[in-house]
Order: structure tokens, then C-alpha cells, then sequence
């Protein structure tokens, strides 16, 4: 079972827009794809916390504008997450895309999901160069955020991989905005001050 799992991470950094139409099948109810949603969120933390441990003080950004609560980080990370499923449905669908929420929410779910496993890896280059790890793990945001484009080609039944990206803007535009309105309101609850870089 596990060996299959990594045989289609693998498959999905390989050959995204193959693996897409694979994944993107799966019949998964929509409560179980939420409850995902916010495991994946948790052990997110889990794994940022952990490299952390690897990562020498003098490369740690003290003035990070995320909380530094790992409870209250999880929680941004979820809503980030949120946004991103309901941005890349609606968004999509505004451009006549063919997705609905249940493959937005899996698409982003299972991409995460990569992520992590992704991350589990990049630990073991912090042992032999902590900067030679944090390199590879920006390169590898960025193709994470490639093999988005595809999920999302695939998901909306899109012919255009320009196009995708183009809306993937507006999306993150929209996801920077409501991460922006997320972390005022946590820190309201919360009472906590949130740092900004100047």
C-alpha cells in the first residue's frame, strides 16, 4: 500500500498531467476530503518544525510574518488551503472550466500531500548542507506549483497551459488577500501581534 502511495507521488512529480487524470478519480466523499484537508494542514507544522531543528539559527527568518504558534499555524495553513480549493473551483469555473469543488478540494488535498513527502526528503539534505537543502526546496515549490498548473488543466478541462497560469495569478492574488484577512482575524482572536517585514 505504502509502496504504491510513493509510486504515485513519484508518478505525479514524473508525469503531472498523466497522474491527474488518475487522481482526480478517486471517489473520496467530501467530509473525508475536508478532514484530509486539515490532517495534512497538522502535519504540515509538524514537518516545518522538525526542519527547523535541522536548519542553523543564522538561516532562520526571525522576522517571518507567520505566527509562531504551531497551533495558530496550522490553523493559517488550513485557511490557506480553504481559499485555495473554493479560488481554484470558482476561478475556474468563471473561465468555464468543468471541475467541481470535490476534485478542487482532492486536487489540492493530495498535492499537499506530495509536498510533505517531498519534504521528508529534503531532511535528510539538511545533514549534509543546510543551504543546499533550502535551495532544492524552493526549486521543488516552484515545480509543486507546475504540477498544480496541470491538476488543474486536467481538473477544468482546460486546453491551455498559459491560460491556467494566467488564472492561477488572479488566484493567488485572491489566496494573498485572504491569507492577509485570515491572519488579522487570528490575531484578533488570539491577541496576538502579527510582524511584518518594512
Amino acid at each position: 500500500m505504502i509502496n504504491n502511495v510513493l509510486m504515485l507521488v513519484l508518478e505525479t512529480l514524473r508525469s503531472p498531467r498523466e497522474t491527474a487524470a488518475r487522481v482526480l478519480e478517486f471517489q473520496i466523499d467530501r467530509s473525508s476530503l475536508w478532514l484530509a484537508l486539515m490532517l495534512v494542514s497538522i502535519v504540515s507544522v509538524l514537518g516545518s518544525q522538525l526542519t527547523l531543528a535541522f536548519v542553523p539559527d543564522e538561516m532562520v527568518n526571525s522576522q517571518s510574518p507567520l505566527p509562531q504558534s504551531p497551533i495558530v499555524l496550522a490553523l493559517v495553513i488550513w485557511g490557506l488551503l480553504v481559499v485555495t480549493v473554493f479560488s481554484t473551483h470558482y476561478i475556474g469555473r468563471a473561465f468555464d472550466g468543468a471541475g467541481t469543488l470535490d476534485k478542487a478540494l482532492l486536487a489540492t488535498v493530495w498535492l499537499q500531500f506530495v509536498m510533505l513527502v517531498v519534504q521528508v526528503g529534503q531532511l535528510a539534505l539538511f545533514v549534509i548542507s543546510p543551504l543546499l537543502a533550502v535551495l532544492i526546496g524552493y526549486l521543488v515549490a516552484l515545480y509543486v506549483f507546475y504540477v498544480f498548473l496541470n491538476f488543474v488543466l486536467v481538473m477544468h478541462d482546460f486546453k491551455s497551459l498559459g491560460l491556467v497560469f494566467a488564472g492561477a495569478i488572479v488566484s493567488a492574488i485572491g489566496v494573498l488577500f485572504g491569507l492577509s484577512l485570515l491572519l488579522g482575524l487570528i490575531a484578533a482572536l488570539f491577541g496576538l501581534e502579527i510582524q511584518t517585514n518594512v
